[in-house]
């Protein structure tokens, strides 16, 4: 019946699952396998979840999901931010009180995300735009790289032919670690170049009062996230109204350095 409904989305769906038969339910998804993530199936769920979501979105879809302040902050949890930034406008980021979860037994500071999914044609263009930061960023340490590296395989070769294995041990682990540190600054360095080249604003807001209290109260709650009878006395716009007067002129809402 399903693929009936649903035709080539829902076959395709199927054999993927049928594929992962006896397998982590991980190796469904992207996330668990980028670099620098720990083993396959030792993710935690709520970045699958952002995952699929995105997945499920049609072309210029949009998302809200509420996630732990950790995804937002977390060196460690970068490349999520990142796997976001690749598909999707970061819209808007609320954070809410530390108490706003409590009364169901979660004491994490948590937020919410609003992302919107790039169409096919942003898609491109983001894709295009990440490609020529990257080479732009390869091109300029290019001569650097191959100085030092041509520097350290000629001195482990100097060492083999004396027999000295301490020595070209030391080196080949140099050799390593160099390695590695430029390919981290090159990426580093490549995506604020792309950051440059495909800017847009993101509205930023920390809620104090979001009508519901630490023990679950929610009657005659301030509430300042949305229009309501209860917002606070000295709040002039809720959320809502702020991010829709953003959407429209963001320029008024940028620190004054940033415009300078």
């Amino acid at each position: 019946m399903y693929a009936r409904i649903y035709g080539v989305p829902y076959r395709e769906a199927l054999a993927r699952v049928r594929a992962a038969k006896d397998k982590p339910i991980a190796s469904l998804f992207q996330l668990p396998k980028v670099k620098g993530n720990g083993p396959l199936g030792k993710i935690k769920t709520e970045l699958l979840f952002i995952e699929r979501c995105l997945d499920l979105l049609k072309p210029g879809g949009r998302l809200g999901i509420v996630l732990p302040e950790s995804v937002f902050n977390n060196p460690s949890l970068a490349y999520v931010r990142e796997f976001c930034e690749n598909r999707a406008f970061i819209r808007a980021v609320v954070s809410l009180p530390q108490d706003t979860f409590v009364s169901s037994g979660a004491s994490v500071k948590a937020s919410l995300l609003f992302m919107q999914k790039f169409s096919r044609k942003e898609q491109t263009d983001f894709e295009a735009k990440m490609a020529a930061a990257g080479e732009e960023t390869r091109e300029k340490y290019a001569p650097d790289i191959a100085k030092r590296t041509k520097e350290l395989e000629d001195a482990i070769e100097e060492a083999k032919k004396k027999r000295d294995a301490d020595r070209r041990k030391t080196l080949q682990k140099e050799l390593h670690d160099y390695r590695r540190e430029i390919e981290e600054r090159i990426k580093g360095e490549a995506r604020a170049l792309l950051k440059e080249q495909f800017p847009y604003p993101i509205f930023l807001y920390e809620a104090e009062h979001v009508g519901i209290t630490a023990t679950g109260e929610t009657d005659r709650v301030p509430n300042e996230l949305v229009p309501n009878e209860y917002k606070p006395a000295d709040i002039e716009q809720t959320t809502l109204e702020l991010y829709r007067a953003f959407r429209v002129d963001p320029r008024p809402f940028l620190l004054a350095e940033a415009r300078a």
